[in-house]
């Protein structure tokens, strides 16, 4: 009754107009349904185009603006109010369509505002600026001189009266290191500068590539093509106006200010000027007060040398003497000093002290020309290696240009083609006896370890010692990283040559007919010429002992077939050779170990692949590859690392040989078709190797990819940033079983996957599952169950970003609900590895688990929440005893 009765009492209420537009509503309302869903079709198409630019622009660190995430919220309530609409007019009386005509009438023109209101010239904003970065440092070594001379330099850069300060001393001294902390503690002054910019100049100076980095430093970038006074006048605009404090690390010249685009240092301004050096003369000519850093006092260098050294001299009196005879040797120099100390670690034997002695002794005396004789003190550590085999694994890392980043793996792949290291029954042993080396040199400070362990360093004096070395026997040609235009001429291929470096350079050609006299010549590294285009047929005739050539990233359009007869030849690398779309016959490299054709254009593998029996690591990751012979794979039984791209013609045959490869031990691959990783996987679990090391891509890969005539062309590396990772599977559009053993698994654009617990719970054991990662999943609801998560208790990082529609991260079982509806109990959840917890961009995020679940996360080290509008509630069990980082919005 009540139905009937009201629509008539509001019909009563109208008169003349109103009567007559609510007639309207009654009559219209069908037509006018129609209308506003075409309204609404139109709403969402803009949401969808601004969810996709605000993922985009998000992704290069940007952050959305307040009003596009509430222009979002209400375009997701304006849909809900219209599906309640169209329900109740679906169901509609007779006698209330008036009333919901007029319901309808209100939301077209609330959709069409709104409609209009979506037009954003801009969705985001910069993040916030930060005032510097923190820098990797060392304690400060010299309790009493070095505090000394970091004080000093503070005060000058706290005080007006002094802005440009040179912090001048020999090699290795510890300028770096005090600057370092200079730099640390300047970012907790807050108020004293806007911002703080790091810089390592270093030799030969640079002018361009030191605008480049001071503009990178204020996350700006200057045109390469323009005239150098130009780009000076805009780095001007961007530094001016700013109180700015300049750390210019590693000076060798002098330079004007204005040339680089740099404000002279004012009291006005405020702006401060730092520099390192180990010239006075370039302190003078950039107008610096100058501050010298000294050398440790006797105390304080024997006290550093007792603690590297690891022993008390004390408990041995007759050591005590003959050590502070060693100490003195090093002549106070904090590099010097830990070098020895760590070639005398725990070394109790006075003959041996004695001995190490005499060669120090001899040592300095035989270097001359080196300021306070600092490489003889370094050579020392050099010849105590004893073995030959590890000196000219050391020798090799002067291969590369200074300060140069040395990626253990690719060192070690040169070691084991160079014979420096004895390969093994298994490629793990073979690298774990490489590692062994590497952590020698490490031990006896002739590398410096770097990026989370995946790079090695070679200290500048230790580099000038190598190369001291290799200017006689062995002899080494070095000219890396030096800009070189112009290819060497022949006269400095000198026939008793062993290796030459001339990566990292601008060289465009080989000249014509050349052809170096070269028999002893084992390693060529010309990789990252980017302009380097032709090599002459004649230049490889008399290189016939040549083991290594790598010519990667250069633009060689055709290789010569004088490769085919460098028989000795145990790595070729032609990786990322852009334009290269033939490798000539290859059946006489029959020592080939390495052959890298990673992003060549080649679409047939080269002839004579079949007579490589020696081949241990194959890299055929090319997307022009798009099959490979049938039967080819099962003739190279040695293989123990594969790299490939099965493209869309890849035959089943194809994917069941390499499950078969017998040796093999690392496979990273992309499977364009699913079908065909599924059939990968079904013959691992049939008999294949168990692979030690496996990366799995399916579908195109999500990262840094560029198209090239319509085919994805893949540029980035296989592995996650999760440490101890070795199965990984990343999965892009589709989602299927993946192997039981994985213990990293990523998803991208996998729009089918409502849930990982709809394929994980059915497929049985994931208990090794180390890390998940879901972006852009648009129709996950929820990341797993309760009862999943309780099956996998070595999780340690969980990250989903960009998923919208996700409400829920973990789901509690029916029973688990129930108790909890009942008020009976609250539900605990126990990850006792998990360290990362992310979640970003989750606009329907309501929460972690349950009202009432709470989370035990003994171990969790990171928090970050951005941009999840819903969730108001971590639901972790306190205190977080590893806790290191929360991060999130301040307003979050």
């Amino acid at each position: 009754m009540e139905a009937i009765i009201g629509p008539i009492i509001e019909l009563l209420k109208c008169k003349g107009p109103a009567l007559c537009k609510y007639v309207q509503y009654y009559t219209k309302l069908h037509g006018n349904m129609k209308i506003l869903k075409r309204r609404l079709g139109e709403l969402n198409s803009r949401k969808e185009d601004v969810e996709l630019r605000l993922s985009m622009e998000c992704n290069m660190g940007k952050l959305p603006k307040a009003k596009v995430n509430n222009w979002l919220q209400n375009t997701k309530r304006i849909n809900e109010e219209a599906k309640d609409i169209e329900r109740q007019v679906n169901k509609v009386e007779y006698f209330s369509r008036g009333h919901l005509g007029k319901l309808v009438d209100e939301k077209i023109k609330e959709v069409k505002d709104h409609h209009q209101n979506g037009a954003f010239e801009s969705l985001v904003i910069d993040a916030p600026q930060t005032v510097g970065l923190v820098l990797p440092t060392t304690t400060l070594v010299g309790e009493t001189t070095a505090k000394k001379n970091m004080n000093e330099i503070w005060e000058l850069l706290m005080g007006d009266e002094v802005m440009k300060i040179g912090v001048c001393g020999m090699g290795r001294i510890g300028k770096t290191t005090i600057i370092t902390h200079i730099n640390n503690k300047l970012l907790k002054e807050m108020n004293k500068f806007e911002k703080v910019i790091w810089v390592t100049v270093s030799q030969p100076l640079d002018l361009l590539k030191l605008q480049d980095q001071i503009a990178a430093a204020l996350k700006e970038n200057l045109p390469r093509n323009e005239d150098k006074r130009i780009r000076a006048g805009n780095l001007l605009k961007m530094l001016e106006g700013r109180k700015i404090v300049l750390l210019l690390d590693d000076m060798w010249e002098a330079f004007k200010l204005e040339e680089v685009g740099i404000p002279e240092p004012t009291k006005d301004s405020g702006c401060k000027l730092v520099i390192t050096t180990r010239s006075q003369d370039v302190c003078r000519s950039m107008g610096c007060k100058i501050v010298k850093v000294r050398c440790l006092s006797d105390d304080e260098a024997l006290t550093l040398f007792i603690d590297k050294v690891e022993l008390n001299i004390f408990e041995v009196p007759a050591l005590k003497d003959i050590v502070k005879l060693v100490v003195e040797q090093c002549a106070r120099l904090p590099l010097a000093i830990v070098t020895v100390a760590c070639c005398m670690r725990r070394e109790y034997d006075i003959c041996e002290w004695r001995n190490a002695l005499e060669e120090l002794s001899k040592s300095i005396q035989s270097v001359k020309g080196m300021e306070t004789n600092v490489l003889g003190q370094l050579q020392f550590s050099y010849d105590r290696l004893k073995s030959k085999k590890v000196q000219h694994c050391f020798l090799y890392c002067a291969l590369y240009p200074k300060y140069f980043k040395i990626l253990k793996e690719e060192l070690i792949v040169y070691w084991i083609a160079e014979g420096l290291v004895d390969e093994r029954a298994s490629m793990q042993a073979t690298y774990d006896g490489a590692y062994s080396i590497l952590n020698r040199l490490v031990n006896n400070c002739l590398l410096e370890t770097i990026d989370d362990g995946r790079c090695v360093k070679m200290h500048d004096l230790f580099r000038e010692m190598a190369l001291d070395i290799t200017s006689m026997s062995p002899l080494f040609m070095v000219k890396a990283g030096e800009k070189l235009q112009e290819f060497p001429m022949e006269r400095e291929w000198k026939e008793n040559l062993e290796k030459a470096s001339l990566m990292r350079n601008n060289i465009s050609e080989i000249p014509p007919n050349m052809s170096p006299n070269c028999q002893a010549l084992s390693t060529l590294l010309l990789q990252e010429n980017v302009f380097l285009k032709n090599i002459p047929e004649s230049f490889f005739i008399r290189m016939q002992g040549l083991n290594i050539l790598n010519l990667s990233y250069t633009i060689i359009k055709k290789l010569p077939d004088s490769i085919s007869h460098l028989t000795n030849l145990t790595a070729l690398l032609l990786q990322y050779c852009e334009h290269i779309k033939h490798v000539p016959c290859l059946a006489k490299l029959v020592c080939l170990r390495n052959l890298d054709l990673e992003g060549t254009q080649i679409t047939e593998v080269p002839e004579g692949m079949e007579m490589l029996q020696k081949i241990r690591y194959l890299n055929l990751f090319s997307v022009y590859l798009e099959k490979l012979p049938v039967g080819m794979l099962s003739k190279l039984n040695c293989v123990q690392k594969l790299r490939v791209y099965w493209g869309s013609k890849t035959s089943e045959e194809m994917v069941e040989e390499a499950s078969k490869l017998s040796e093999l031990d690392i496979l990273e691959a992309c499977f364009r078709k699913i079908e065909d990783f599924k059939i990968y996987v079904k013959s691992l679990g049939s008999g294949g190797p168990t692979l030690r090391k496996y990366s799995l891509t399916v579908g195109l890969p999500s990262s840094e990819i560029k198209i090239i005539q319509d085919q994805l062309y893949s540029c980035y590396s296989f592995w996650p940033p999760v440490k101890e990772v070795d199965r990984f599977v990343e999965f892009n559009v589709n989602f299927v079983a993946p192997p039981k053993d994985l213990q990293c698994l990523t998803l991208n654009y996998c729009n089918t996957v409502t849930s990982l617990s709809d394929v994980l719970c059915n497929e049985g054991d994931y208990s090794d599952l180390k890390a998940v990662h879901l972006r852009y999943c648009k129709n996950l609801k929820k990341l797993l169950s309760a009862k999943l998560l309780r099956a996998l208790p070595n999780l340690e990082v969980i990250e989903v970003s960009s998923c919208n529609e996700i409400e829920e991260i973990i789901r509690l079982d029916v029973d688990e609900e129930k108790s909890e509806e009942d008020g009976r109990s609250n539900t605990t959840l126990t990850l006792p590895k998990l360290k990362i917890l992310r979640l970003c961009y989750l606009f329907e995020l309501k929460r972690i688990c349950s009202s009432n679940g709470v989370m035990v996360c003994d171990s969790l080290e990171q928090i970050e929440v951005l941009v999840c509008p819903k969730l108001k509630r971590l639901p972790l069990s306190l205190p977080l005893p590893a806790i290191k980082e929360i991060k999130g919005e301040e307003e979050w």
